[in-house]
């Protein structure tokens, strides 16, 4: 209790003079007067400042300016872009605080040798070389007491989030909301070194089958891995950023930049798990293998999320306002109870201000997309938060390979080339297909459904004399058969572009409601 009221003390006298600042933009006296213009350069002065005291304040918040940096839909774009800049910039423990965990969890002598010098190191964990069993190998170990950290500083953000929606204005309370919980999963699952172990031998799997082996994910020793304690092969390469090394060793950048995007859409679009942190030190070449370190940002698609990906950016392409709202609720980041007509109109918008650009970038679509949002019930999904995170920090890589490179089009070729564009183009109209035969079943069961519903009403209106009542069962049957011939010739017609054989049954089911229709009003002249 004591060390929780210590941490909180010490969080709250960091952050306190922030939100005071924030709250008198919105009022100059805090809770009333006037909202002011606070000049970019001030805001860009606050914003490095808010970035060194979350650094200052340690792991847990580092993680949570990462995180805000592909946030748009919650912070200001100065605030972003600093937050972007957040490293993991911690100086590295010495190594005898490492021992208890290598000892405990996979036996301290199990290597052959272990260099006690880090190689590269973290806020969660610190790198180190050594040798198993003969092999070069890469050791990550997680650092001592960083779980009992971020479980306290976990503890006081649930507690500070209602204090933080009660200030916040009320289209923020969606997004803020949903972003808690989701970083609560995302951090505790990138402490779980056996969750990565297992992300990377899945990926690592995916690609197995690849014959142009044009991916390298370095292999794990599970012998010697645990929570705490993550060992796997040592993979050489040269960092894809290194122009000049690549250039030297015949390399062409652009070709890299093409294998490095591929590879991502690969990996989200067909194999549905992936990698979500392309900064420049996790990417490497070696032998034109595009090389992939540190796998604990890692996300996965279901196969709704991929087709909702596909469709998403047909909408986008066919410029369908409609079908682009239903794959943002579909995709989770968009309410469904929304005002439809509105955000449909932000929408066109947004797609005739993009369009009326020229050179057009993941970033400002990003950008543009959500700054057009942010009035409605709008998040960003974990998930689609680390595609958005994977998008802007890897353009920024692959422009780096190529200035020219253009991920959209990218994008569009690989969907062409592997043949997404033309199955997502099958799965609507299978869908429509789908439809048009439960409607036609439904019109079939129709008639059954009139007969019990008059049969309900006679007995109702006994009173009634007879003859009027088969009357009016004559005249409500003959005005059935005719709503129900018309909707199925209808339906048949929409189905001949999908389906020949279910028009051709639809055809001949709208024929014999109309020769029902035909006899029944005989019936009622005579």
């Amino acid at each position: 209790m004591v060390r929780f009221l210590l941490r909180l003390i010490r969080i709250l006298g960091a952050l306190t003079p922030f939100l005071l600042r924030f709250l008198r933009d919105r009022h100059r006296f805090l809770i009333v007067g006037e909202s002011r213009t606070v000049p970019r350069d001030q805001h860009e002065q606050r914003a490095r400042r808010l970035r060194d005291a979350m650094l200052d304040l340690g792991p847990t918040f580092v993680k949570i300016g990462q995180v805000l940096s592909t946030r748009p839909d919650i912070v200001p774009q100065v605030y972003a872009e600093e937050f972007a800049v957040l490293q993991d910039a911690i100086p590295a423990g010495p190594y005898r605080d490492m021992i208890p965990a290598l000892a405990e969890d996979v036996g301290y002598h199990s290597y052959d040798d272990f260099d006690p010098e880090p190689i590269a190191g973290g806020s969660l964990a610190q790198v180190y070389r050594a040798t198993y069993q003969g092999e070069q190998v890469v050791v990550k170990v997680r650092r001592p007491g960083i779980k009992d950290l971020i479980e306290t500083d976990l503890r006081i953000t649930r507690r500070l989030i209602p204090f933080a929606l009660f200030l916040a204005p009320d289209r923020f309370s969606f997004s803020l909301r949903n972003m808690a919980d989701d970083f609560e999963r995302i951090i505790l699952e990138e402490l779980d070194f056996e969750r990565e172990a297992r992300m990377m031998e899945e990926i690592r799997e995916n690609f197995a089958a690849d014959e142009n082996e044009t991916v390298t994910i370095p292999r794990v020793f599970r012998d010697v891995c645990s929570e705490r304690v993550l060992t796997m092969e040592y993979a050489r390469g040269t960092k894809v950023t290194d122009l000049e090394e690549l250039e030297a060793k015949g390399y062409d950048p652009e070709n890299v930049a093409q294998r490095v995007a591929n590879a991502y859409f690969t990996m989200g679009l067909e194999h549905g798990v992936y990698h979500g942190d392309p900064h420049p030190g996790n990417l490497a070449v070696d032998d034109g293998r595009i090389v992939f370190y540190d796998f604990g940002m890692s996300g996965r698609f279901t196969p709704a999320m991929q087709a909702s990906v596909i469709n998403l950016y047909l909408a986008a392409v066919n410029r369908d306002v409609d079908a682009i709202i239903d794959e943002l609720v579909a995709l989770g980041a968009l309410d469904p109870d929304a005002d439809r007509a509105a955000v449909g109109h932000v929408l066109e918008l947004v797609i005739d201000d993009l369009e009326g650009s020229g050179d057009v970038n993941w970033q400002q679509i990003i950008d543009v997309v959500v700054g057009m949002l942010r009035e409605f019930p709008f998040r960003i999904p974990p998930d689609v938060m680390l595609v958005i995170r994977v998008g802007s920090i890897g353009e920024g890589v692959l422009r780096q390979l190529d200035p020219e490179f253009d991920i959209l089009a990218a994008a569009q070729l690989f969907l062409r080339e592997h043949g997404f564009l033309q199955r997502a183009t099958r799965m609507k109209l299978a869908e429509a297909r789908s439809d048009i035969e439960t409607s036609l079943w439904a019109l079939l069961r129709l008639p059954s459904k009139l007969e019990r519903e008059l049969d309900v009403r006679d007995q109702e209106r006994t009173a009634i004399p007879q003859k009027i009542v088969q009357n009016q069962r004559r005249q409500t049957r003959s005005i059935g058969y005719a709503i129900l011939a018309a909707g199925t010739f209808v339906a048949s017609g929409l189905a001949l572009s999908v389906s020949q054989i279910s028009a051709t049954v639809g055809i001949v089911v709208a024929l014999g409601f109309t020769i029902l229709f035909i006899h029944s009003s005989r019936q009622q002249r005579r």
